[in-house]
């Protein structure tokens, strides 16, 4: 199964609809133990924090879901006594990418669920610069980076601020850098840019899922959605990592953009990571819009692969992503140069963005 789809199976949407499909009244998760992001630990902080979703019952992935449930991979074996599999067994066939078995459990679970709820306000913040050709001005490309994080949680290191210092106010700060410099251009693009900082992008991407399934354009005039989500400028920039380089002829443009800078271009060397569908852009791929993710790339088993696993460890959902870290500012300027360039060039390209006849993400674009 290619990348992007096998992590498309894994989304929650996805998921439930089929374990839904087949009588289930929740579900207990269980992570890969060698890919926990951040480690179980950390992520056990965030438990008491409350969860969200949007008011819009059409837009609720899990309908029906009467409980979910994180459990800790280390005691993960508990649940598999006397079913003649173990936890490990599983691992081992996920790790070789080959189907898991189905068979019941003789453990049984009994839970009382109270949920309090609360309506809130949370505001995606939008701005546009107009196109400047008549004839492609009411088309748009969006460009997304999420504005929140996690706020106040668990103590780590006796601080409570997680501060998303690289999660994600590099990438707003790229947005508006980005904003700030086409603005300023003598020529503007010819279609119409979308600035668009979202919200809640932590509680299941829910600023943009409600962004992209209501714009405030017509649906059919977003053509095209660039993110920025975490870009990590934590050493030299001498490639570009692209989530979806492969679904759409967007991965064209950033490979001509990236060929003009001496940049090198790689899909995701991670895939089972599943970050094609962890930030913004799976919003926008979903409503049928062709999409990318860009991050700062590095060669895997490198010095540089090891640094980015080392902040993802130390850092990610952590109050230690502040503004103490070390950060190439060098490579975020490269970074930037990059997705001003790219934004033009999708913007002035005579047609619009269109699925490679490959993907499957092309049956969810409009007729």
């Amino acid at each position: 199964m290619p990348d992007a789809l096998s992590a498309h199976a894994q989304s929650a949407a996805v998921r439930w609809a089929a374990l839904k499909k087949a009588g289930a009244l929740g579900a207990i998760v269980l992570q890969h133990p060698g890919r926990i992001e951040p480690p179980w630990e950390r992520s056990t902080l965030a438990r008491l924090q409350p969860a969200m979703s949007l008011a819009d019952p059409v837009l609720d992935d899990t309908a029906g879901q009467q409980v979910s449930i994180a459990f800790n991979p280390a005691s993960a074996e508990r649940l598999f006594a006397g079913s003649g599999h173990t936890f490990a067994e599983m691992v081992a066939l996920a790790d070789t990418r080959k189907p898991l078995p189905g068979f019941p459990l003789p453990t049984a679970v009994r839970a009382k669920v109270a949920v309090d709820k609360t309506t809130i306000t949370s505001d995606n913040v939008a701005g546009t610069l107009v196109g400047s050709d008549a004839a492609l001005r009411d088309e748009y490309v969006v460009l997304s980076a999420h504005l929140d994080h996690l706020g106040v949680g668990g103590a780590a290191g006796g601080d409570r601020i997680y501060n998303g210092a690289m999660d994600n106010a590099s990438g707003i700060a790229s947005l508006i850098e980005t904003a700030a410099t086409l603005a300023r251009a003598p020529e503007k693009p010819k279609r119409s840019i979308l600035f668009v900082a979202v919200t809640a992008e932590e509680k299941g991407l829910l600023g943009s899922r409600y962004f992209a399934t209501h714009p405030p354009v017509p649906p059919r005039a977003v053509v095209a959605n660039l993110n920025m989500d975490m870009f990590l400028p934590l050493f030299p920039m001498t490639s570009v990592m692209v989530f979806g380089l492969d679904e759409s002829d967007l991965g064209t443009s950033v490979r001509a953009v990236a060929a003009s800078m001496g940049l090198g271009v790689q899909g995701d060397p991670e895939p089972l990571r599943n970050r094609f569908i962890r930030s913004d852009q799976y919003s926008f791929v979903r409503q049928g819009v062709p999409a990318l993710a860009l991050k700062v790339g590095y060669v895997p088993d490198s010095p540089d692969a090891n640094t980015h696993a080392a902040w993802t460890k130390e850092r990610y959902h952590a109050p230690s992503d502040d503004l103490q870290q070390p950060v190439d500012r060098g490579s975020a300027v490269v970074f930037n140069d990059l997705l001003v360039r790219l934004t033009t060039v999708v913007a002035n390209q005579p047609q619009r963005p269109r699925w490679n006849g490959t993907s499957f993400f092309k049956r969810f674009a409009a007729p």
